[in-house]
């Protein structure tokens, strides 16, 4: 993330003009060590003065005891990031209610990322040039096979990657809400993977995996997908978008399409941006606010969106990006949503991930797996308060 939103330039640009002043950038391993977090800021100390979520959802685990600063309760929304400076509804990823609990950086989307050299060699695209749109997910089978390459009975290419790694809960998000329209069981408020459409589409990642046609490496390498997308050494990547724009300098601008998966088009998908949170604890709330709103909502948003595909989430700054994927890209943000903002988020993204894989790779049946999924989430924290 400090590579891809440019934080370094940030830092220098905001310690240029701000001399005596001095930003330190840290990692952190997982969205699972945000816990850590929690344990100092409620003893009313801080190591952090602002923390980037991948993923702002996860962010709403810190609001049950006042741990972050409710953006509203501060200066941030006047001039250049007046709340009315916002393309669209960006602001709502980052809200519960009416307290703004942390800011959006960086809009993406799940779907699929394709190389149209591949699709061209395979005869499938359209007689216009481009590819075509799958209407089911046995369509993305029949695409992901008809690229898969084998020599001597071994796959040597899959025809797809598909996300299962740290990140396989979004993908089942972004599925789940392609195919079905919904997250939510008939209460509105309880996520759910049980129903026909996505047990359709567990049967099918299964016969994929079996065969090689959908790879698993992003088990032991959650990049493995990225890293031979951006290479140009892979047909399909079902991930965030934002691939496309990476992968341009070694696939050519013209090769890379967003492919809309099954449903998407009609009811989007997962939809995020990270999120900026700054801790109550903090003692340099002022200074970080300024850091926010002066470095990271600056212009470069613009060259974070060109190079990373992430788009920016100042109007004018999306209005500089010069990309023929941004608006493709955007639409299908529209109308996407963005994970539940639940309490244990980020423990359901690790249960989640584990029973997926296990089931991918023959270790439980499906309704053992489904059964095993819907019971983690019944169980879980789901309130944010």
């Amino acid at each position: 993330m400090i590579d891809k939103f440019n934080m370094s330039a940030m830092v220098d640009t905001f310690e240029a003009d701000n001399p005596g002043k001095t930003v330190t950038l840290v990692e952190y391993a997982d969205n699972q060590a945000l816990s850590n977090f929690a344990l100092q800021w409620s003893q009313g100390e801080s190591s952090q003065d602002i923390v980037v979520t991948d993923g702002a959802s996860v962010g709403v685990q810190f609001l049950a005891r006042d741990l972050i600063v409710d953006f509203n309760t501060t200066d941030f929304f006047s001039g250049s990031t007046a709340k009315d400076r916002f393309i669209g509804e960006t602001l709502a990823f980052t809200s519960l209610g009416d307290v703004q609990f942390s800011i959006p950086i960086g809009l993406e989307t799940y779907n699929i990322n394709a190389n149209k050299t591949f699709f061209a060699e395979a005869g499938l695209l359209n007689a216009d040039g481009t590819i075509p749109n799958p209407t089911d997910w046995n369509d993305v089978y029949d695409m992901a096979a008809a690229l898969t390459v084998r020599e001597g009975g071994a796959v040597t290419r899959p025809g797809m990657t598909i996300q299962w790694g740290p990140n396989a809960v979004s993908t089942m998000i972004a599925v789940q809400q392609a195919v079905s329209g919904t997250l939510y069981k008939s209460d509105g408020e309880t996520l759910t993977f049980d129903t026909p459409e996505m047990r359709e589409v567990f049967e099918i990642w299964k016969k994929g995996a079996d065969e090689g046609v959908f790879s698993i490496d992003t088990f032991a390498n959650k990049d493995a997908g990225r890293s031979n997308f951006n290479a140009g050494n892979l047909p399909m990547l079902l991930q965030s978008v934002s691939h496309v724009a990476e992968a341009t300098p070694t696939i050519g601008l013209e090769n890379g399409a967003v492919v809309a998966m099954p449903g998407s088009l009609e009811n989007g998908s997962y939809g995020f941006t990270a999120g900026i949170l700054v801790p109550t604890a903090s003692t340099n709330q002022a200074l970080a606010l300024q850091f926010i709103k002066d470095a990271m909502m600056s212009d470069l948003q613009v060259g974070v969106g060109d190079q990373w595909g992430k788009l920016p989430v100042l109007t004018e700054h999306f209005d500089a990006l010069d990309a023929p994927w941004r608006d493709t890209v955007y639409d299908l943000v529209k109308i996407s949503v963005a994970a539940p903002m639940y309490r244990d988020l980020a423990r359901i993204q690790v249960d989640g991930k584990q029973m997926l894989q296990e089931y991918l790779t023959g270790a439980m049946d499906l309704n053992t797996f489904v059964d095993g999924l819907e019971a983690m989430i019944d169980g879980a924290d789901k309130n944010p308060l």
